[in-house]
């Protein structure tokens, strides 16, 4: 019952670092699970369907299941991480009518025809025919595939590709910043100059240079932006440490014949985690935005898997033309990532603020 006080004497104190946080838990939540609840849950959310290209918000459909796609559909444990294939075709009507043989569609003023045997699962279980109604939150994109289903794996792809960057930039920038800044002497000396070396390269001409050397992918997006912001961690670990390790605990430590690693990783570093955590809420908005700016130009995630920088470049044009929901609802979601990201990252410097909390 303390734990749940403090959590709401925390959101009335600060409401915006309150909200953001839950803003993330919820995104989070609905990327994680977005194989079991967006509309087109084919890999990839990649599900085109040409007749109902650029529709918009909302918009309505009737469709029907038609033979064809994939050979085999995916099982339900694989599906919920990657997607299921479908071996069938999803195709609109606007009206129907059936007979022995044939089944005529009309959709657009346009007449299709397909025979009986071509209908998915018409002639096995049932007589009924599995047509159903679907609604497009957000409208369709030139390829008439769903924008909301699509903008929730990008959200996906985003904090994935976030997390896995901020946790080798901790590795990196922990290891390098502890031991530099414990052990002192010439080693500090050649890891603060290789520090100084990397934080002068601009962190988008590092990315790029890594990607073209390492080719393109998920991987190793990751794990390019985690290279380029390892030397922040560094930083501030070295400073911290440095300080800490005059401390009386680190000294009582020494005095009994602790071994140095040991009263590193175990002494030192728990109690410099609040600066850390500061450094990675600020590290996770930034491999957000580096990320969508990879996939904008075209050096990120490979379409067509969805990402929230590659769907702006696609769509981003469509806006001149007065469809503003596609164009510009990947941007706003980055920005909104950011955001929240960016006060998680101040709310946790004012918590882990001695000055700060002894005021308050």
């Amino acid at each position: 019952m303390s734990k749940i006080t403090d959590i709401w004497h925390f959101g009335k104190k600060r409401p915006l670092v309150f909200y953001s946080i839950l803003t993330i838990g919820l995104l989070s939540i609905l990327a994680l699970t977005a194989y079991a609840h967006i509309g087109d849950n084919s890999p990839g959310a990649n599900h085109q369907i040409p007749e109902i290209a650029l529709k918009p918000a909302f918009y309505k459909v009737n469709l029907i299941k038609i033979k064809g796609g994939d050979i085999e559909a995916s099982n339900l444990v694989k599906g919920l991480f990657s997607g299921f294939k479908k071996n069938y075709q999803e195709v609109p009507y606007d009206s129907l009518s059936i007979d022995d043989q044939t089944l005529t569609l009309v959709f657009n003023g346009k007449t299709r025809f397909f025979k009986t045997s071509e209908i998915y699962g018409y002639e096995n279980d049932s007589p009924d025919l599995p047509t159903f109604k679907r609604t497009y939150l957000l409208g369709t994109d030139k390829y008439g595939r769903s924008v909301w289903s699509r903008l929730i794996l990008g959200i996906r792809i985003s904090l994935l590709v976030g997390f896995l960057a901020v946790l080798v930039s901790l590795l990196v920038g922990v290891t390098v910043g502890a031991l530099g800044g414990y052990y002192g002497g010439i080693s500090d000396q050649i890891l603060l100059y290789f520090i100084n070396v990397v934080w002068a390269i601009p962190t988008l001409l590092l990315v790029f240079a890594i990607v073209l050397a390492l080719g393109r992918g998920m991987g190793i997006i990751f794990l390019a932006i985690g290279l380029t912001m390892w030397v922040d961690v560094a930083r501030i670990v070295r400073g911290q440490v440095m300080e800490a390790k005059n401390q009386l605990y680190v000294q009582a430590a020494q005095s009994i014949g602790q071994k140095q690693l040991i009263i590193l990783f175990r002494h030192i570093l728990p109690n410099i985690m609040g600066p850390i955590l500061v450094i990675t809420a600020a590290n996770f908005a930034t491999a957000i935005l580096v990320e969508a700016g990879l996939s904008y130009l075209g050096f990120g995630i490979n379409p067509p898997t969805p990402s929230l920088g590659n769907m702006l470049n696609e769509n981003y044009g469509y806006a001149l033309s007065g469809n503003y929901t596609i164009a510009l609802a990947p941007a706003l979601v980055v920005s909104l990532l950011v955001l929240c990201f960016n006060l998680l990252g101040t709310g946790l410097r004012d918590v882990f603020d001695i000055k700060q909390t002894a005021r308050q």
